[in-house]
């Protein structure tokens, strides 16, 4: 085990027009798993391939376990690495692709014996060790090649999305059990994806990157609660969050579907954008009184007037999609009790909940 640092790590290909990496530094503690989660193009894969030493950095270091390896061959870097596509010799039984990195090391048969067994119990394909790849599924598949990882025992495993070629079910089966499993192991850790469910669900912590830039890190409750800027907020969650442009008003902040009060004790520009999970969102049937659009009930909450424009029910919730005045809204409501499309629905929402950005900047003011 070691810790992992990366220091201003950048990459720039030729003819691009930005750097794929652009000063990246990130430390990632010894035993920790790391997700480094964004959209396609924000440099996370790239700076897996810089980490694993697949690639050369245009500038900046890697240190594994305190050693600066940022000229160091792969195979001396002592980082195993499990890739989307397996990468499985089909002419091999598992036994045999497990114990390959073992024997290109010199490991004596009997010890590579043991440790593919090992590693094969770990992973519950002890009885899969004779096949080739052919005969096996393409879950089956990923085990072997993360148990050809763990024979090597490394500093620390670096993982290229790896469930992202599998069905949705086997995806969710194998994120559970590989998150287990390097936790158990107590292995340093990073983990690319682009799948917000395996950041939020996998890593201790979170690295957000776009364009190159990284933009928050932190544990995943963290960075959902209090995101860095608008980006963040959009990219973490399902449904995800709703933005909405306001204007100050004198002492509200106003926009075509809700007008809220400033928090207090912050100073806000006049312009802002309003984020409001859905799940923030608490929809009943009935539309609101008129010339009550935006105003405070009882509780301090405000009510907004809209229409159902599409259900969609996944069972234990629904989500809805609703038209305010023009702004579309996405809330979560419980089961399948709930509006119909073109119904007119009120959504009332609790003004102390709202995450507050500045509308030029992208940057969170409050809470």
């Amino acid at each position: 085990m070691a810790t992992l640092s990366l220091r201003g790590l950048t990459r720039r290909f030729p003819n691009a027009e930005r750097a794929a990496l652009a000063g990246l530094s990130l430390e990632v503690e010894d035993g920790e798993l790391l997700v480094l989660v964004g959209p396609s193009g924000c440099g996370k894969s790239t700076a897996l391939r810089l980490i694993a030493g697949l690639d050369s950095p245009d500038g900046g270091t890697v240190s594994i376990g305190g050693r600066d390896v940022s000229r160091v061959a792969p195979e001396d870097r002592d980082v195993a690495m499990v890739f989307q596509g397996y990468a499985l010799y089909p002419h091999m039984t598992a036994r045999d692709i497990m114990g390959f990195p073992l024997r290109m090391r010199g490991v004596d048969k009997a010890a590579r014996a043991r440790r593919v067994e090992e590693a094969a119990a770990l992973l519950s394909i002890g009885h899969l060790l004779d096949r080739r790849p052919g005969e096996l599924s393409g879950g089956e598949r990923q085990r072997v090649a993360m148990g050809r990882a763990i024979v090597r025992a490394p500093a620390a495993f670096l993982f290229d999305e790896p469930l992202s070629n599998l069905d949705a079910a086997l995806r969710a089966e194998l994120r559970v059990e590989l998150a287990a499993l390097v936790r158990r192991l107590g292995t340093t850790s990073v983990y690319v994806t682009h799948d917000q469910v395996e950041a939020m669900t996998m890593g201790d912590r979170i690295a957000v990157l776009r364009a190159g830039e990284l933009q928050q890190v932190g544990p995943p409750r963290a960075i959902y609660e209090a995101p860095a800027n608008v980006f963040v907020a959009g990219f973490l969650g399902t449904p995800a969050i709703n933005l909405i442009e306001l204007e100050r008003s004198g002492a509200l902040y106003e926009g075509a579907a809700l007008a809220l009060p400033a928090p207090p004790g912050v100073a806000l520009p006049d312009r802002v954008v309003a984020g409001v999970r859905p799940e923030h969102l608490r929809v009943a049937l009935g539309a609101v009184a008129e010339g009550d659009a935006g105003a405070r009930g009882a509780a301090g909450e405000v009510e907004i007037a809209a229409r159902v424009v599409i259900a969609e029910p996944l069972g234990a919730e629904t989500f809805l999609y609703l038209d305010a005045g023009g702004t579309r809204l996405r809330a979560r409501a419980h089961g399948f009790a709930t509006p119909a499309p073109g119904e007119a629905v009120r959504a009332r929402l609790d003004p102390r909940a709202v995450l507050w950005f500045d509308a030029g900047s992208g940057a969170r003011i409050a809470p």
